[in-house]
């Protein structure tokens, strides 16, 4: 007997489900939560990577205007036969529409009171779907956490007014803030344990080069030449020698 296949969820579009691909699981009941995960194709299976989390009551209220968002940037080819919907369960998803729901579900986790859910959702709307792409490159790396780096930095981007949410503005909001992180932490100057206890040394001045004076010296009067000494003659001594 052969094991039953593991059912298939609805598909958002076409989905590949011997690649890559995503999973939006929508629970219900009270406290029940909006999942979104990964399936990354591997030798070993499909592993899971749960990518982001929302409260499923936000969900609900952002679900409408989220599905028309996508539909809108869709391809024919990638829709399908039918116009497909988003619905409560499990919901799979291509890569790339994977993409465009991380950046705007990171964004909503760092909005922690829930008074920017509107402003949030007003400006995803307003990027090109290749802008969410590029935003998911940089914030899905597994270094990125909630409340730091990109994550932080697609909150402030998306919430910057519409009139000046352009590429080039995205890129220096994303900038800021990951450089903002850095300059939180300064490393601490390396002291010798020898400096703090010697006294430094006094650096010896150098003596000033003799000078040498170009001045006439007095002349010195020459000494007389000393006479020689005069010879001394010895007196014979006589002597009477009486014979």
């Amino acid at each position: 007997m052969t094991s039953p296949q593991p059912a298939v969820p609805p598909a958002f579009g076409e989905v590949d489900f011997e690649g890559e691909h995503g999973l939006l699981t929508v629970e219900s009941g009270p406290g029940a939560l909006c999942r979104l995960t990964l399936l990354a194709r591997t030798e070993r299976g499909y592993p899971r990577r749960e990518l982001a989390t929302i409260p499923a009551a936000t969900w609900r209220e952002l679900a409408t205007a989220i599905q028309r968002e996508l539909l809108r940037g869709m391809d024919p080819e990638e829709q399908g036969p039918r116009p497909p919907s988003l619905r409560s369960g499990e919901n799979a998803l291509s890569p790339l529409i994977l993409r465009e729901l991380a950046v705007l579900f990171w964004s909503l986790m760092e909005d922690g009171e829930g008074t920017h859910i509107e402003a949030l959702l007003a400006g995803w709307r307003q990027l090109a779907r290749e802008e969410r792409w590029w935003l998911y490159a940089r914030a899905s790396s597994p270094a990125q956490r909630q409340g730091q780096g990109w994550r932080r930095a697609l909150y402030y981007a998306l919430t910057d007014p519409s009139d000046t949410r352009t590429a080039p503005r995205l890129l220096e909001i994303m900038e800021a803030a990951t450089a903002q992180k850095k300059s939180a932490w300064q490393p601490r100057p390396v002291v010798s344990y020898l400096a703090e206890v010697r006294p430094p040394r006094k650096k010896r001045a150098k003596p000033a080069p003799k000078t040498v004076s170009t001045a006439a010296k007095p002349e010195v009067p020459p000494s007389p030449p000393s006479k020689a000494p005069e010879p001394r003659v010895r007196a014979r001594r006589t002597t009477a020698t009486a014979r």
